[in-house]
């Protein structure tokens, strides 16, 4: 009996350790490929950022493939848009748009969804610009947004500036974002609570 007894305690010990084992592996694998995910759209925002496009291309291409989400598409689609290759801009912007998990990445989304629309089909990109002004406008945002506005209510589109608005105006409120979920402080520090359509959200903090 006492034998029977031990056998069977064995056997559940050896099935609870290969079950830690299992799950070691699964936790280990998935800790990599988050590693290779962060690493890909943090180097790819540096590439970006200095203007090396092929660079960006294979990091977020390599973030995708790690995790098909959003954040990776739009910035490939910002890629394309700086290489001027509007369609194919357009298509992966629609592509990401359907998807769920943005964060706080909404709302660059939706700048260069406008900007890439404004260049393919102006009625549908002023009808995004729209969109763009007020979902800003419930992010406390820049005062620059009003000249944002203006562009619109005219219909008198600065390309030029308008890019470097948008891009000023969502770089801002991504850097407060992170800095308030990385260290409690910054601009949104002690407000009552973090409204917004893509601040209930959350997100992830490249590093």
């Amino acid at each position: 009996m006492r034998k029977t007894i031990h056998t069977r305690g064995m056997k559940g010990w050896f099935c609870l350790a290969g079950f830690l084992v299992g799950l070691a592996f699964v936790c280990a694998n998935c800790s990599t490929t988050y590693q290779a995910y962060a690493r890909g759209i943090f180097d790819g925002k540096a590439a970006l950022q200095r203007g090396d496009y092929d660079g960006a291309r294979r990091n977020f291409e390599t973030a995708y493939q790690s995790e098909r989400g959003p954040v990776p598409l739009t910035y490939l689609a910002i890629v394309e848009y700086r290489m001027k290759n509007m369609e194919r801009a357009e298509k992966l912007i629609r592509e990401a748009e359907m998807m769920e998990g943005h964060g706080y990445y909404g709302l660059r989304a939706l700048g260069y969804k406008t900007l890439i629309l404004l260049r393919r089909d102006r009625n549908e990109g002023l009808e995004a610009l729209g969109r763009y002004v007020t979902a800003y406008g419930q992010s406390d945002p820049l005062m620059t947004i009003n000249d944002v506005e203006d562009m619109r209510r005219s219909g008198k589109i600065d390309m030029e500036r308008l890019e470097k608005l948008i891009e000023e105006q969502v770089s801002w409120y991504e850097k407060e974002v992170e800095q308030f979920l990385t260290t409690g402080t910054g601009y949104y520090d002690g407000k009552g609570f973090i409204g917004g359509p893509f601040r209930f959200e959350g997100g992830i903090v490249f590093h």
